[in-house]
């Protein structure tokens, strides 16, 4: 079955202005406990939680995963941070995707640049404030997660610089700026400002798009997950047989994923965080991704438009769900071949999109023989 173009629903407008920032006194931080079973809002001194302090997906107002009421298990004495002021940065989400677009989107106030941005009179932002988060508190436990080691770096901080407790913890001040990013809602552009400025580093100007061949990002080789096809090989070994080049992020670091993003002029890959890593990369991305259903989730067309990217999501009809094995869902695509056909035709197309710059396509295309017309619509 041939690939059909899924159904984007249309998204709100970027936000120029910036997010809100709430100065609160006399805080109360709840971390995570196997009594309470996932970690809390702040809470002010009348004991409502903080609004800011939590994550909400889409246009709604329900948290989407902390918990919001007072406990009722509070110690009768609840110990003081040793700082006077905290800048209260939300939770450390350690998977990939869930880091760069629920818990990125709240370090905002840390770039650079924000000396000459506009931050409300009203909530100034300390350079000195100390850093709270919900997340390990030993250095030892990020290890496993050198993404988020990476992207703490290159925003000049290690990890000894996130702050966490392991008990209820009173907090004479806290500084809570709401996300730049809210998953199906709504982005602010500052959080691209951000993004890029991370991303900088990771690739030399002269690099972007100088390499012609198509790269996939593949599920293949990963142990487990949230979602991948169950066939996703049958679709690569044809891809890698007409040039396209196979890779999987897992086994490359945060540079070389954003610099992949620099030099490739098309990258494709089934649908998943890793092509949230355009996000750092330079604007105007050619990006093909394959996905298990006909609907693309707003998250990705958020991405999308804060990052000024030529994007094509496709599915094959027929798809079916497989055993889901160690993943949160498994789909198996009807007709791999076609799929792979299906991929072929949508890289050529994309390759052959004029260029937003300097420069013309490289005689690489025409050497894997799509362009003549093989794999054209």
């Amino acid at each position: 079955m041939t690939l059909r173009a899924c159904r984007t629903p249309r998204i709100p407008r970027l936000r120029t202005d910036l997010p809100a920032v709430r100065i609160v006194e006399d805080v109360l931080y709840l971390p995570h406990s196997e009594a309470r079973g996932q970690p809390s809002s702040l809470f002010d001194a009348a004991r409502r939680f903080i609004p800011e302090s939590v994550d909400y997906r889409g246009p709604g107002t329900t948290p989407s995963w902390q918990r919001t009421d007072w406990p009722q298990d509070l110690p009768a004495i609840v110990p003081h941070a040793p700082e006077e002021t905290y800048l209260f940065l939300g939770g450390a989400h350690l998977h990939y995707g869930h880091f760069l677009v629920t818990t990125l989107p709240r370090f905002w106030p840390l770039l650079r640049a924000r000396a000459q941005m506009p931050i409300p009179a009203q909530a100034p932002i300390p350079a000195q404030a100390p850093i709270l988060c919900y997340a390990p508190a030993h250095e030892s436990l990020w290890q496993p997660y050198r993404f988020a080691v990476d992207i703490l770096a290159r925003l000049g901080l290690e990890v000894r610089d996130i702050h966490a407790f392991e008990a209820p913890m009173r907090l004479s001040r806290a500084i809570v700026p709401a996300p730049a990013f809210q998953e199906e809602g709504f982005a602010h552009t500052v959080f691209r400002d951000l993004c890029r400025e991370i991303g900088a580093g990771c690739y030399a100007p002269d690099e972007i798009d100088v390499d012609d061949r198509p790269a996939y990002l593949a599920k293949t080789r990963l142990a487990g997950g949230v979602r991948r096809f169950a066939n996703e090989e049958a679709v690569t070994e044809i891809l890698a047989r007409e040039g396209v080049e196979i890779l999987h992020p897992e086994a490359m670091s945060f540079a070389e994923q954003v610099r992949l993003f620099a030099r490739r002029r098309v990258v494709a890959g089934s649908l998943g965080s890793a092509l949230h890593t355009a996000l750092f990369a330079p604007p105007g991305r050619r990006v093909l991704a394959l996905s298990p259903g006909p609907v693309i989730n707003p998250t990705f067309l958020l991405v999308d438009a804060l990052c000024g990217n030529a994007v094509t999501y496709l599915h094959q009809p027929g798809t079916a769900e497989a055993e889901p094995g160690a993943f949160g869902s498994q789909q198996a695509l009807a007709d791999p071949r076609a799929a792979a056909d299906g991929l072929l035709r949508g890289i050529a197309r994309m390759a052959a999109m004029p260029d937003q710059g300097p420069g013309v396509l490289s005689a690489a295309w025409s050497r894997l023989g799509w362009m003549a017309g093989r794999w054209t619509a």
